[in-house]
């Protein structure tokens, strides 16, 4: 009993995460009409283009109208970056095309929570902080509102989540080797939402500090563990080339209604308008609802993160001096710190104002879609500043606005599932 006592309390945080989010999950199953775990998805754009890559063609062969086709030289294709149709292959070697998305989609989300703890767990060093920050992002965010649907729309970015945490944790591990993961995660990542390339210098500063060699060893190191990743992205660019002559066209932009718009598919009048939905929408009671609304009120993670980094700055300034009396590593390591943070603040900023060129921001949702792809970088920057703050008991304070974005998003997502499903 005695050596079984560490192994119980290793996985006794996972059981506890898995259990509340398989609670929370089992309701919205039990109110969303016929949404359930193996409900038939009629949006399954990645299993039809995994079973055409089986029968040896790039294009489906014929039209899908429900489904968003680019249409190039009168053939149709699948209009969404391709990975997703990997991970999809052996189910449809089983299923054929009706492969069971919504429970993919739901194993998806559990992998996202079990590596929101790792990360967390792994920087701050404490299992229930770390639990309450894993289950403040998959729950009490928009996050919640896009884990479960396995439409095309969805669990493409339900697997970037997963594949940009993923890249995150195994950055910051203490095993040099795991930076094939890491990079091989946030290509994947990319592979579903190519906006995510912005993440890709977060990956290789953390690879480069784990190193701790000299710049020329550690690039020559990364250049080898990059190799899965290189083949993965060549792979990407290749089938662009042969379905479009172009090696970064995943065929979005011969969308019907992306051709048929003077501005196309992305175009900069569009960000003040955008930006302002995004930002000052707060109307979220609107049915159905395109565009969405105010993305800090849907993941309320967003105002806990302003409100440490107000803090976080506080302590900078006011520790200046003092670490300017330290010893020189001391302020390396400080200088590492403040890069990360305020460089995952940029970049997320960055992300947004990307979205903001968009026709759509996403269509018919709840919350704010687009820019749940921002959350794992504004939790790794949560994680790191939470870690020099110190919060004790404080960090607990997090469980209000966490309530909030669960009981938001939950009836959200339930009244939006009873549409699709009812």
């Amino acid at each position: 009993m005695i050596n079984d006592e560490p192994k119980k309390n290793r996985y006794k945080p996972y059981a506890i995460i898995l259990s509340l989010t398989i609670i929370v999950y089992g309701l919205i199953y039990l109110f969303s009409a016929d949404f359930y775990l193996t409900a038939s998805n009629p949006y399954n754009s990645y299993s039809r283009q995994a079973a055409a890559w089986l029968s040896g063609r790039l294009d489906l062969g014929e039209n899908v109208p429900w489904l968003e086709l680019a249409v190039f030289e009168g053939k149709y294709y699948v209009s969404f970056p391709p990975f997703p149709s990997i991970i999809m292959l052996p189910f449809v070697l089983v299923f054929g095309i009706n492969t069971p998305d919504n429970f993919i989609a739901f194993i998806v989300s559990l992998c996202s929570l079990v590596y929101a703890y790792k990360l967390g767990f792994k920087i701050l060093g404490n299992k229930n902080y770390a639990i309450l920050m894993s289950l403040f992002l998959v729950l009490g965010t928009n996050y919640l509102h896009i884990s479960l649907w396995g439409s095309v729309w969805y669990i493409a970015q339900n697997m970037a989540f997963l594949f940009t945490l993923m890249a995150f944790y195994f950055s910051v591990t203490d095993n040099s080797r795991h930076s094939y993961i890491a990079l091989l995660a946030i290509c994947a990542a990319m592979g579903c939402r190519p906006f995510n390339a912005l993440y890709l210098p977060v990956v290789l500063f953390l690879l480069f500090i784990r190193e701790k060699e000299k710049f020329l060893i550690s690039a020559k190191r990364l250049l080898l563990y990059s190799l899965p990743a290189v083949a993965l992205g060549s792979f990407f660019m290749w089938l662009n080339y042969a379905r479009f002559g172009n090696i970064f066209e995943f065929g979005h932009n011969y969308l019907p209604e992306f051709v048929n718009d003077p501005h196309g598919q992305f175009f900069a009048g569009r960000i003040i308008d955008n930006l302002g939905r995004m930002f000052f929408n707060l109307n979220i009671t609107e049915f159905p609802m395109f565009h969405g609304f105010a993305f800090w009120l849907a993941s309320p993670i967003v105002v806990s993160y302003f409100v440490c980094l107000a803090l976080y700055i506080i302590k900078i300034i006011s520790k200046r001096s003092s670490i300017a009396e330290q010893n020189s590593l001391d302020a390396v390591e400080c200088d590492k710190n403040n890069s990360l943070i305020f460089g995952l603040l940029i970049l997320s900023i960055l992300h947004i104002i990307a979205f903001s060129f968009h026709r759509t921001l996403g269509g018919h949702q709840f919350g704010s879609r687009y820019t749940v792809d921002t959350l794992p970088a504004f939790y790794l920057g949560m994680l790191f500043m939470l870690k020099n703050l110190n919060p004790d008991n404080k960090i607990y304070l997090n469980i209000a606005p966490m309530l909030f974005g669960m009981v938001l998003n939950f009836i959200g997502t339930v009244q939006f599932m009873v549409y699709y499903y009812s």
